[in-house]
């Protein structure tokens, strides 16, 4: 740390400043894997084993399935292999093997993959290639170009569709930069540059699609999997108009592990992390297509059960009004549940009803009376009784919770109509807060942001805002049978301030991606004290920033208890912080922001799956 210090005390250019911080944060990161990396090869180990023991990862179901699992390099097994084996570079590829799977997917998409008919299509990772031959079988492209780095393991199952004189198969990874770029240079001249500085615009001749899912997954560059660092620096791309959006905005299909969707695609306040405020700031939409049937994805990030059923009724309308429908057989247990009570459609649910968590013991409850009549055990009773008891108050709880959802809304409706009766209000409804028990407390103020999140027009979390409900894909339409799913993903064209990157620019987008790491290691701060912790006296200039106050633009005039948190800021909002950040004339160079970062990773660790030196791996 003296190091970097002394370092930045000191004239450098740009590129200096970013070559030392790359070095830096790689020495700290090397440090790390070195500590942790004997931990890692026996945990590798031991999921390997566990591959290999679990039958059902690798059960076969159709004649692609069972001609990949003939070429046996899932099957981890001891001794060495033959000299004839078929062998694989990358040997934890998750294949897609259900050619109904995919019939469904683009028949679902087909609406707007219509205008995708004709373009250039540049294929990651194709594998065994049924989802590439159906979608080159819909799309009919100018050009398709299909990278594999075990092109030679799977040519046997593209063989037909490299025949076509329009289709050409690259044996090199799509995974490394160099090799991309490369192939983008050399293979897409029908492609034009945006103007540089330009606002881009969508670009429907191009479309890249990518299989990034695998088992088991493997830790690289801090990254928890290849694919998590691959998925990030795919969506840095749209913000800095690199790779791909170099020729505008252009639409991905991205296969990926079905729980790393979360990171881009959360459900609920909880895993709403930088990288999902990011992909709000960069995307027009990101749609999951297909995934895992599960009736709770995490019980660990859980909401108000009213406030999905509201969000699923709403989708369910946007349906009907696109002429979509869900195909017999691929509805998820969620729409089967809304389908089952057609009443509560276009009714307001979340905020009016009292609030309820899908909580383990429920079911652990539910279970328990089924089996009352046929007599249970006196220890059985016991807990029986003991659930009962936990249910009561958690019924009592959410009345209360109900109660000052309510008031909160009625408060901030004085504001604008009755300012000085809002001022004793507001001090009412922050000492009920004060006197809430702390768990109470914070489970309030977690119901109170998930739905704050949620009333905003357009509601903050992507999800909210989905166009169709995600077909239900099973396990073993995959091989091996790791639940994957597909994200399809609209870049947008940014705000200008977020765009600004690089030593020509005013680097607004540099700092906004730099305010932002510090920003979400705080999510439960307020937004003028998560504002003042940015650097002393910024938090002052909380009054250029209208739009945190604004109940009309997703803000709250309440304080206290009732202030608006960093975790329900919305594009909005962050617009207004970053431009009076950049109007303010003493705020800090970006060398010295960069040192703060710096600080704040030692001290904190990271605050997602992303990390700083992700961009300096790929570009």
């Amino acid at each position: 740390m003296r190091e970097l210090k002394s370092f930045l005390a000191t004239p450098h250019n740009t590129s200096q400043i970013n070559h030392w911080r790359s070095f830096m944060l790689a020495r700290r990161l090397d440090a790390r894997t070195t500590l942790a990396r004997l931990g890692r090869a026996q945990e590798a180990r031991a999921m390997a084993t566990a591959a290999v023991k679990a039958p059902s990862m690798l059960a076969v179901t159709g004649a692609v399935a069972r001609q990949l699992d003939k070429t046996a390099v899932w099957k981890r097994t001891g001794g060495r292999k033959k000299a004839s084996a078929a062998r694989a570079v990358e040997p934890r590829r998750v294949n897609i093997v259900s050619d109904g799977l995919c019939d469904d997917v683009i028949k679902y998409l087909a609406p707007s993959l219509e205008r995708h008919r004709g373009c250039d299509l540049v294929d990651l990772n194709p594998g065994a290639g049924v989802w590439s031959r159906k979608l080159h079988d819909f799309l009919e492209p100018r050009k398709h170009v299909m990278m594999d780095l075990d092109a030679e393991l799977y040519h046997p199952f593209l063989s037909g569709l490299v025949s076509k004189e329009n289709v050409e198969l690259i044996p090199k990874s799509g995974l490394v930069w160099k090799d991309l770029l490369e192939m983008i240079r050399s293979k897409l001249s029908d492609q034009h540059e945006t103007v540089q500085g330009a606002s881009p615009s969508r670009n429907d001749t191009l479309l890249v699609t990518a299989n990034l899912s695998m088992f088991p997954k493997k830790a690289f560059h801090g990254f928890d999997s290849i694919s998590t660092m691959v998925m990030y620096q795919l969506m840095s791309s749209i913000r800095t108009s690199s790779l791909f959006q170099r020729y505008g905005l252009v639409r991905m299909l991205v296969w990926v592990n079905d729980e790393d969707k979360r990171r881009l695609l959360p459900r609920a306040i909880n895993r709403r992390k930088r990288s999902a405020f990011e992909a709000e700031l960069s995307c027009e939409w990101i749609h999951e297509v297909a995934g895992q049937n599960t009736e709770v994805e995490d019980r660990n990030a859980l909401r108000d059960e009213w406030i999905n059923m509201e969000s699923g009724y709403k989708t369910l309308e946007r349906m009907a009004a696109e002429g979509l429908t869900m195909p017999s057989g691929r509805e998820p247990k969620a729409y089967t549940t809304l389908k089952a009570e057609p009443a509560l459609m276009g009714h307001r649910l979340a905020g009016v009803r009292p609030p309820t968590l899908t909580r383990p013991f429920k079911q652990e409850l539910e279970d328990l009376e089924r089996e009352l009549d046929r007599g249970i055990s006196t220890e059985a009773s016991k807990r029986l009784k003991a659930l009962r008891h936990r249910e009561k108050y958690d019924q009592e709880d959410a009345l209360t919770y109900l109660d000052l959802l309510q008031e909160h809304e009625a408060v901030s409706r004085l504001a604008a109509s009755s300012p000085s009766e809002f001022g004793r209000a507001n001090a009412a409804w922050n000492e009920r807060i004060d006197n809430l028990k702390k768990n109470a407390r914070n489970e309030f103020n977690g119901l109170r942001d998930s739905y704050h999140l949620f009333r905003q027009d357009p509601p903050a979390l992507l999800w909210d805002r989905r166009a169709y409900e995600p077909l239900s894909a099973r396990a073993d339409e995959f091989f091996p049978n790791a639940p994957t799913a597909l994200l399809d993903i609209q870049p947008k064209a940014m705000r200008p301030l977020f765009r600004q990157h690089g030593p020509a620019s005013t680097r607004s987008g540099d700092m906004s991606e730099v305010m932002l790491r510090f920003w979400f290691h705080h999510t439960l701060l307020s937004i003028p004290r998560a504002m003042e912790g940015l650097w002393g006296g910024f938090g002052d200039l909380v009054g250029a920033c209208p739009g945190v106050r604004d109940p009309a633009r997703g803000g709250t005039p309440l304080t206290g208890h009732g202030a608006l948190t960093v975790r329900c800021m919305n594009e909005e909002q962050w617009a207004e912080i970053l431009q009076a950040w950049m109007d303010w004339p003493f705020r800090p160079t970006y060398a010295q922001m960069l040192g703060r970062l710096v600080e704040e990773a030692e001290a904190d660790g990271d605050d997602d799956d992303t990390r700083p030196g992700a961009a300096g791996l790929a570009f």
